[in-house]
This record gives C-alpha cells, structure tokens and sequence, in this order.
C-alpha cells in the first residue's frame, strides 16, 4: 500500500487544473473579452449613481458565463469599496430548484445573511407573495445598489413569478439589478412577453469556444498546475508555452477533444486533469497523447455509467429488457419482443406499463443518449433494432442495487448474465 508524502509529483498546485468551479476560479478571461465589455457596459450605471441594467446571459455550459459575472461584479464591488459606494451582490445557484418560490426562500436568507452574518434559516411555510414582500423588505433594509444573481435560473422552468415580480418591486432606496445566468438558449423565448421585457434590457450570449481558444485556455491551467511547465517571453498563449511534463500533442489532442462536441472549457479541462493524474499516479514524468485518450475513455464510461444509475424508472425497465436480450444473445432485437419482456418485468416490479407508442420514446431516449444501438427499420412495418450500446458487465453492475426500487429485476438480470458469462 502507497504511504502519503513518499511520492514525487509532476504537479505545482493541482487546484488549477480542478475543473471543479468551488476548488479554482481562474482571475481573467482573455477569449472572453468582448462579452465581458458587454457585461461591464450593464453594470456601469452603478457607477454614476443610476440602477444597473437588468440582464440575461446566455451560453451552453462550461462557456465562463458564471465565472464572467463574478469577475466583472467582483470588480464592481472593488470599485465600490474604494469610492464608498453602497453596493451589494447576492448570487443564488438555482440548480436542484424547481420554481419561483425555492428561489425566493434563498433569496431571503442570502439577504439575512448580507445584514446578521451566516447561519440565516430558509424560511418555510410562508406564501409566494408573503416571501415575495420579505424580499423587498429586507432589499429595504440593505438598501444602496442591490444586484441579485440567479445562475441556471431556467431551473425554474415556466414557473417565472419572481423574474415577473422581483424587477417591478421598487424597493424604497434601493437600485435593484436583476441578472439571470443560463444554459438553455430558448429560455429567454419561452417566457412570458412581459417578463422579457423587463428581465432582458440587456443579453450577453457566450458562443463556444473553439480548439484554439481551447489550447490557450489549458496552456494557462498547465502553466499554473505544473512544474517546469511555463511561458516564453511572458506570452499567455499556446504558441508560447514551454513544458517538460506535456508532450507536444496533448495539449492539441485535449482541445480538439473539448471543441468537436460542444466547446465545453470545463470538459477539456476535465479531461487534461484526469490524463496528467494518470500520469503522475503512475509516477510518469510526461504526459502523452495516449493518457488523454485513456482519460477520454476513463469520463466516457463514467458518465454513461453515471446516466445509467440516475435512470427514470421506465427508461431502466426498458434498458432492463434490451439487457435481458443482450443476456441470452440475441440482439440486435426488435422493439416487439423488447416490449413483450418490459411488460414482464413492470408486472413483476408492480409498475404499470407504458403504451406500445410510449414505450418506444424510451427506446429511442436511451439511443439518444448512447446507452443504446439503434438500427432503423427499412422500410413502413419493419421495427427498428436495438442492442446496448455498453458491455453487458457494464449495464448489469450500474443497474439498481437490491435495496432500490426495481433492484429484485435486477438481482435477476445479474443472475442471468453470471449464469451466461459461465
């Protein structure tokens, strides 16, 4: 067994290759230049006395949207410190909340927060409209400029109460400035006309980035993480990096990787982080082109297995039969005799089964996102054909364990496929 301490590493300070946002926040975003102006031309009315815009950002994930506005309201709030201007930023993460009224109760406690210091409970019990006045009388009570940051705010989904009220409150003495951060670019259409009309004075979208920017982004990660890893001349670019730990196409192949699906920083990063730990757990003094393709398939497979235990019951009952067909060898297999066995399973499981139609979409759901094969049908009466997409260990270990609902179907299948593998 490894002791800690004992062990040589090619890492400066991991924390800057941790794609985890809580671990390392980088302190600029040069490929984020113009749309930062864009954010700082919002902002600026605070700093003339005026209420800032109210404004919507927009951008798939892992685009530095949220990483953006806490730059630019950091340095708002700099500015603020050193001028005596009364300014204060709440930001709320949406995420896991499912309407108006979670985010009004977090919205309370952050301000309680803002004016008693941390330990503020959520309110509970209380009408939207009650939290809503709770709200504002506590904006009242900190009063100056106010800026409220709602992150993955299209959590809410159509249940845009506060979006519709929070802007039209006028609190006394306060300059209240609303910004919604999200990752759904039809969110801003999807709502109601007059909430777009007072929520979007002002949009930023954030494009994905492409493999060059991409390069840059994780030359400056590596530069910060690893030793003997630098710029030449004090360039912060790609074509100016200089390492002894990176061979010359890991970099590239990383970004290229990031940038084909969706230009996702983030993932990019993830993926040059898990390729260097591989390396220095092994005790490598040079990370190559093959740890990050090992790295590619190490988070592929982590996240289909991930897709697979987070399953809705129905799609896990569907890949349960498409499994048990897999089991016994005979897929690809048409959606006919896959239903035949779902039906087998729901009645052992105590759950009703879906429409012949509906269960279909759930097929089709799991080849959406490559759990499963699908191959089309020819021709109008010919079924589509299905068959996993994973191997068939892979399906049977990441299927419910025997205390989750559904884990007696599964204890079966992997009897079944013990029985099979013999």
């Amino acid at each position: 067994m490894k002791a800690f301490g004992d062990e040589d590493t090619i890492f400066e300070d991991m924390d800057v290759l941790n794609p985890n946002e809580q671990t390392y926040q980088p302190e600029s975003l040069p490929e984020r230049e113009v749309e930062l102006d864009q954010i700082h031309s919002a902002l600026r009315p605070a700093t003339m006395g005026s209420t800032p815009l109210n404004l919507i950002v927009y951008g798939q994930s892992g685009q530095g949207k949220t990483v953006g506005i806490r730059l630019k309201t950091d340095q708002l709030q700099e500015y603020a410190d050193d001028s005596e201007m009364d300014l204060t930023v709440v930001h709320i993460r949406c995420k896991g909340m499912d309407g108006s009224y979670h985010v009004l109760t977090h919205l309370v406690k952050r301000l309680r927060e803002k004016r008693f210091g941390p330990g503020e409970e959520l309110p509970s019990g209380h009408q939207r409209k009650t939290l809503l006045n709770m709200v504002i009388e506590n904006l009242e009570q900190v009063g100056g400029t106010v800026i409220v940051v709602l992150d993955e705010i299209d959590a809410i989904g159509d249940d845009d109460y506060i979006l519709y009220e929070l802007p039209r409150s006028n609190p006394d003495g306060v300059r209240l400035s609303l910004i919604g951060i999200t990752n759904d670019l039809q969110f801003r259409e999807n709502l109601d006309a007059d909430v777009r009309s007072s929520l979007g004075e002002d949009e930023v979208r954030f494009e994905p980035y492409d493999a060059d920017q991409l390069r840059n982004i994780l030359a400056r990660r590596a530069v910060g993480a690893l030793r003997d890893t630098h710029f030449e001349d004090d360039i912060e670019d790609y074509q100016h990096l200089r390492s002894e730990i990176l061979s010359d196409d890991t970099i590239p192949l990383a970004a290229a990787l990031g940038a084909q699906d969706t230009g996702d920083a983030r993932e990019a990063i993830r993926l040059l982080f898990r390729a260097t730990r591989f390396a220095d757990d092994r005790g490598e003094a040079t990370v190559t082109e093959e740890h990050v393709r090992e790295a590619r398939d190490f988070l592929e497979t982590k996240a289909i297995e991930s897709g697979i235990q987070t399953l809705p019951n129905q799609r896990m009952l569907a890949l349960m039969a498409v499994t048990y067909h897999g089991i016994h060898g005979d897929t690809p297999v048409t959606t006919t005799p896959i239903y035949t066995q779902y039906k087998t399973f729901c009645e052992y499981a105590d759950v009703n089964a879906l429409s012949n139609r509906r269960f279909r979409d759930r097929l089709n759901d799991l080849a959406d996102t490559n759990v499963l094969n699908k191959r089309q049908g020819r021709g109008r009466g010919d079924e589509n054909q299905y068959s996993l997409a994973v191997e068939l260990d892979t399906a049977l270990e990441n299927l419910p364990k025997e205390s989750e609902r559904l884990g007696d179907v599964a204890k079966i299948l992997r009897e079944q496929g013990g029985v099979a593998g013999n």
